[in-house]
């Protein structure tokens, strides 16, 4: 089980995306297959500040002849990599098409690991559970964001009908081949209605080395 890192409780400080990653590593632990590195961060400015994780088996927890390695970005959900000896040879990187949905339930990726990690092969089926508490990773990585250009949480209220509902999302296409840093943040500032202060680049990140266990 992994641990906490710094910041408050159950959010902490720049990974809005900490409970997931959480629920994915148990799900593994409960199958006796925990990942030996765990990679926790978010891209900069230049692609959104969307949030990562990469989970990756060494050829000595595989039964195969190399590692295996699980990517997974908020936005475009999970990727796998099939690599040699060595975890830098990549050998094949596509999509999980096993998972159907960018957030997918733990239980259902721990599925996928454990049919890659030891049969190194992905299984013949398509799975579109998605987490119960996506939402409020995708609320949390949101005002993630906005902490990040100097604006306030998004604010829940409740309709007529007690149903929670959030403000209008905001969609930000940035280019890193031919947009520069200073276009990236132009336009999210534009996006998100702030002009005031100048966006700090973000760089927060967590590794956790060795097996999933704490």
């Amino acid at each position: 089980m992994l641990l906490d890192p710094p910041g408050p409780r159950g959010a902490p400080q720049g990974m809005p995306h900490w409970p997931y990653v959480q629920a994915v590593d148990n799900a593994l632990t409960h199958r006796g297959i925990p990942p030996g590195t765990v990679r926790v961060s978010h891209h900069g400015l230049e692609r959104g500040l969307t949030t990562y994780i990469t989970l990756a088996w060494d050829v000595s927890r595989t039964s195969g002849h190399g590692g295996i390695r699980l990517d997974w970005e908020e936005r475009q959900g999970w990727y796998y990599a099939l690599t040699g000896l060595n975890s830098y040879d990549v050998l094949l990187y596509t999509v999980v098409t096993a998972l159907r949905t960018p957030v997918a339930d733990p239980e259902r990726v721990a599925d996928v690991a454990e049919e890659l990690v030891r049969f190194r092969r992905l299984p013949d089926v398509e799975h579109r559970d998605e987490w119960e508490g996506a939402r409020d990773v995708r609320a949390a990585a949101d005002d993630f964001r906005r902490s990040r250009l100097g604006l306030g949480p998004t604010r829940l209220w409740e309709d007529d009908a007690d149903s929670k509902t959030t403000d209008s999302g905001v969609q930000v296409t940035i280019d890193p081949r031919t947009d520069t840093y200073e276009q990236a943040v132009a336009a999210l500032r534009a996006a998100y209605g702030y002009s005031a202060q100048t966006a700090g680049n973000a760089t927060c990140g967590a590794d956790v080395g060795g097996p999933a266990t704490g």
